[in-house]
């Protein structure tokens, strides 16, 4: 497969690091233009589904603008510059719950728009998850955290409770895992 040729590219907003948006004419390799095509740089993140020994997954509930109501998603947040995908999520999980974990999986970084940019979301999978401290939020984030067993979890997923798509994925990946490992969800 070639590649599109770019005929021309301008940016429309530039407002990195959260969005920089790119509009182009584009020509095909079948000859094709297609005018005004736009990209999307947008900030990669990093996800945990993390256990604990009890058996438990902490799940947030926080209003989410995109969607203008509550939204439930696994702790998540952006990566800084510079800040390694583990990294971000092991800050996040601490900074949004006040746990750690001692065993981390990498599930996969899935990119969150093919069509638009090449922005991913870094999935993870903890275990031995434990609390060390209280959560520590910042100024942007009011979220309500509870614990559910993955079964609970998954259920959501299932039923449309959970809709985002990286915590979907993120939840199956981490049950596929739980259940290569012998860990079958149980309600």
């Amino acid at each position: 497969m070639k590649p599109w040729q770019v005929l021309y590219s301008r940016v429309l907003v530039d407002r990195r690091p959260w969005l920089r948006l790119i509009e182009q004419n584009v020509q095909l390799a079948n000859g094709h233009v297609i005018e005004g095509y736009l990209l999307a740089e947008t900030r990669e993140y990093a996800m945990t589904f993390a256990l604990t020994d009890e058996g438990r997954a902490p799940l947030v509930r926080q209003y989410k603008h995109g969607v203008n109501g509550p939204s439930y998603d696994l702790p998540a947040g952006y990566l800084d510059a510079g800040e390694e995908p583990l990294a971000c999520a092991q800050r996040e999980l601490l900074e949004e719950t006040g746990y750690v974990a001692d065993e981390w999986r990498h599930l996969t970084s899935a990119v969150l728009d093919t069509n638009r940019g090449n922005a991913c979301a870094h999935l993870f999978l903890a275990r031995g998850a434990h609390q060390v401290a209280a959560p520590r939020l910042d100024d942007t984030e009011d979220l309500v955290t509870q614990f559910l067993a993955p079964a609970e979890i998954v259920a959501m997923v299932h039923s449309g409770e959970i809709n985002s798509i990286a915590s979907v994925t993120c939840v199956m990946l981490a049950q596929d895992a739980l259940n290569e490992e012998g860990h079958h969800a149980q309600p």
